[in-house]
């Protein structure tokens, strides 16, 4: 099943047409909303005595004040507190508020007093939070966090940007996260996830009718919207594969080029021939699957490969540059990494097939920002990338999004934070350039690839901790993984 996430915008617009055209009243919508937060409270804490509540003045106000009733109405125990001003709740959220106060539940004003429930829901801040919060907000959310007790969000943690995935600048760390409607792009980048926790969806019965008429913001790639090269039939060759060229492997960087090329073996490619620097040639003679030799050969090579890998290791000496020189005429697919990631270069190339592989930093030095600006939206970041350089972007990091022109951004999230280790991005730009040897466009390739990595990270960590990956065990996995999905 395909997954999509969504602005707050869009969110926001759904709700509304959940109202207007599915003919369902926001004060059904908020008992639906609060009623799946109970429902995920009661199966997870079922000997649940007393809990605490915390309301903001906005809808996720109101949705907590319906949790609380519920609650209640089970022989549990509220502790109810609120931050802001009541009265300026809407007509919904009031309405819930009355029923609370009728039932003879008390709010209390957060005044800093003890937080006594065994498990808290947070329905403070709602989606639209963009704004720094202030000392007394800060001063709260840092409460909430240092209670032991576990926290359930609804939506969307307080303090969190529903757009951006960043803490204004802390937010509440939720063990589990229940949001409705759509998923919101914020919640997977960036911090997002480190602070929604386990997220769990509930569409409230809107219409597809009514979510089909928001564009997402991106899409999830998963099982269901792979690629994956076709299979091999019995009558093939190795020609039939793509010949990798590799250029990369300067004087104490060998490794990363050596990296990239396994990679784009054990990915599929037919043959894999590396450039390194003259010095460094007979250091990958014990890959004997690789074909080796230095950059002196460029010439020759470029005229044999049908795709081409460089940047890992490459650096930037005057040899380098000029191996970057002569890549601007290649008229075939290109992946470019690392210290190939320069604006000018990339604005000379012809060829109509490349993927650019940025972590941020390298993404801050093409658009002339900084990380943190880069980090801060992330799919601002990607979009502006693609629009500059009119290539398949694949913007590296905790939730790597690929894009290409007006698609719909693809978004990864699996994988594990043990890939955040050196050479990592030496073999994804390796498996990228075997598949789009393997005729996958470059859109389809980098979506792959991104993929069967994280995947692999995933299937090393079912028995071995993850701190211990390293990039080479990607490189091990990645034919049992491909068989894996082709299997499912």
């Amino acid at each position: 099943m395909r997954m999509f996430l969504y602005s707050p915008s869009s969110v926001y617009a759904m709700d509304k047409a959940a109202v207007n055209n599915d003919g369902l009243a926001e004060i059904e919508l908020m008992q639906r909303a609060g009623a799946l937060v109970w429902c995920e409270i009661s199966e997870r804490w079922p000997a649940l005595s007393k809990i605490t509540v915390f309301a903001g003045s906005g809808n996720n106000g109101g949705d907590a004040f319906v949790v609380a009733i519920l609650a209640s109405q089970n022989g549990v125990d509220v502790q109810f507190l609120s931050k802001g001003d009541l009265t300026k709740q809407s007509a919904t959220s009031a309405h819930y508020r009355d029923i609370w106060q009728q039932a003879g539940g008390v709010i209390e004003d957060w005044q800093g007093q003890a937080i006594t429930g065994e498990v808290i829901v947070d329905g403070l801040l709602g989606i639209g939070l963009t704004r720094e919060l202030n000392d007394d907000w800060q001063a709260l959310i840092t409460s909430i966090n240092q209670c032991n007790a576990p926290k359930l969000a609804i939506d969307i943690p307080s303090g969190l940007n529903a757009q951006t995935g960043i803490a204004k600048p802390c937010a509440v760390e939720a063990q589990f996260t229940v949001t409705f409607i759509g998923r919101k792009v914020g919640q997977v980048l960036a911090d997002g996830p480190d602070y929604c926790g386990e997220l769990i969806y509930g569409d409230l019965g809107i219409s597809s009718a009514t979510r089909v008429s928001q564009v997402p913001a991106l899409e999830v790639i998963s099982d269901a919207n792979l690629t994956l090269p076709e299979q091999r039939k019995h009558n093939s060759h190795k020609y039939s594969f793509g010949h990798v060229l590799v250029i990369g492997g300067d004087e104490g960087m060998v490794g990363a080029a050596s990296l990239a090329a396994q990679a784009a073996l054990r990915m599929g490619a037919g043959i894999v021939t590396v450039l390194v620097h003259p010095s460094c040639v007979h250091s990958l003679s014990a890959t004997p699957e690789l074909m080796v030799q230095s950059w002196d050969e460029i010439d020759d090579k470029l005229a044999t490969a049908t795709v081409v890998v460089v940047g890992p290791g490459l650096g930037q000496s005057d040899q380098a540059r000029a191996c970057l020189e002569k890549l601007r005429d290649f008229d075939k697919p290109m992946v470019v990494d690392a210290s190939a990631l320069i604006p000018d270069f990339l604005k000379s190339l012809c060829s109509s097939e490349v993927v650019i592989t940025p972590h941020p930093g390298e993404a801050a030095k093409l658009l002339s920002k900084t990380s943190r600006d880069i980090q801060d939206n992330r799919l601002k970041a990607s979009d502006e990338l693609t629009q500059q350089f009119g290539f398949v972007s694949v913007l590296k990091g905790s939730g790597t999004i690929i894009q290409q022109g007006s698609k719909t951004p693809a978004i990864n999230l699996r994988g594990n934070p043990g890939m955040a280790s050196a050479g990592m991005g030496d073999v994804l730009a390796g498996m990228v350039g075997a598949l789009l040897g393997q005729h996958l466009s470059a859109y389809e390739a980098a979506k792959t690839a991104v993929y069967l990595h994280a995947r692999c990270a995933e299937e090393f960590a079912l028995d071995r901790d993850e701190s211990g990956l390293i990039a080479s065990d990607i490189i091990r996995l990645i034919p049992k993984l491909v068989k894996q999905i082709r299997n499912v």
